[in-house]
């Protein structure tokens, strides 16, 4: 009967859309999401979110890392303590997909300056961290209800395990029950939806069914960046070498430089999402609202319909010099109020 009666209110909860307690000068609250290891756009995105953390513009609740490899641990831990951040909550995917090293994390974590370790991190795999989706439930719970934004910018197994998670010891609610009574808005990087390329893209096949929960399955309403967005705004390597001091100083720039062969400039996927999670609205278009459907090859489609959550983000050709430059600012840590679309 109790559990009858959870269910019947957070019933009426969804149907009458979630009810924050936010108030207009508070700090967004984030839960972060991502594959830190694979692509080098995760570090910036994350070095976007630690900046506005550092600005008060949001509460970084806890970052889960999706990509399966002990490094990424040690990793984010030693970036977030290089960035005066030491003590946000981890969450890992210990049976998640890409354990591969990657080109940048073992050499970052390698390098040094003035005979120091450029990170110095605290947790490692031998930290007992929590299964990604069990942090993400013990952090939603902790919530008051529709405060959270949660960002997922890799594949989206920790995201899909939480939606079809039982109740437990943290809540009575299931997953998706607690999605929808925490969880404001999910911003992704995920998808393709142009008609110029046609593949799957990468943080969808990496984990289909994951994808799948996630897009059948989340209550609450989702953004998703597509691939051909950040494609369209290349972070510029001179920014890389100029905006972060010594460049061998900051694991930001030697990260960047370790990943591939420098001069390069790299695609925006990850920092995109980042973007519109914490500044909704201000820098790119949108579509219709309506239902993101996945293929089983992994490709992935719209239905336009007026009762849908989802949409997609789009990035019309006169906003792509304004954009590209906030998403400069947002990286190197430039006052966000000097940036206006």
């Amino acid at each position: 009967m109790k559990r009858i009666l959870i269910f019947t209110l957070l019933s009426l909860s969804v149907a009458c859309g979630p009810q924050t307690t936010k108030q207009a000068d508070e700090p967004q609250r984030i839960i972060f999401d991502t594959d830190l290891g694979n692509d080098i756009d995760d570090v910036l995105a994350l070095q976007m979110l630690l900046n506005y953390q550092k600005e008060g513009k949001i509460d970084l609740l806890g970052i889960t890392l999706c990509k399966a490899n002990p490094a990424t641990i040690a990793f984010t831990d030693g970036f977030c303590r290089f960035n005066g951040f030491e003590e946000i909550p981890l969450g890992y995917a210990y049976h998640g997909v890409t354990p591969e090293d990657g080109t940048y994390l073992l050499p970052t974590l390698e390098a040094s300056n003035n005979g120091k370790p450029l990170l110095q991190p605290a947790r490692t795999i031998d930290s007992a961290l929590p299964e990604g989706y069990k942090l993400l439930r013990q952090l939603l719970a902790a919530q008051p209800d529709g405060s959270v934004v949660l960002i997922a910018i890799g594949p989206l197994t920790n995201i899909g395990n939480l939606l079809v998670s039982p109740g437990d010891e943290i809540s009575p609610l299931t997953g998706r029950e607690l999605v929808a009574a925490k969880v404001s808005r999910v911003v992704t990087m995920a998808g393709l939806f142009s008609d110029e390329f046609d593949f799957p893209e990468y943080n969808v096949v990496c984990d289909i069914e994951a994808a799948h929960r996630t897009f059948e399955s989340c209550p609450v309403p989702l953004t998703t960046t597509g691939w051909e967005v950040g494609n369209r705004l290349l972070y510029p390597h001179k920014s890389i070498l100029s905006d972060f001091g010594d460049p061998q100083a900051h694991p930001l720039a030697v990260a960047y430089c370790h990943y591939m062969e420098m001069p390069y400039d790299r695609q925006t996927w990850d920092l995109t999402a980042v973007l519109e999670a914490v500044e909704p609205g201000q820098w790119f278009g949108t579509s219709e609202q309506g239902t993101i459907r996945i293929a089983e090859d992994g490709r992935s489609s719209f239905e336009p319909s007026e009762n849908g959550l989802q949409n997609y983000l789009t990035i019309p050709q006169e906003r792509v010099a304004a954009t590209l430059g906030a998403l400069v600012a947002r990286t190197t840590g430039k006052p966000i109020e000097n940036q206006k679309p």
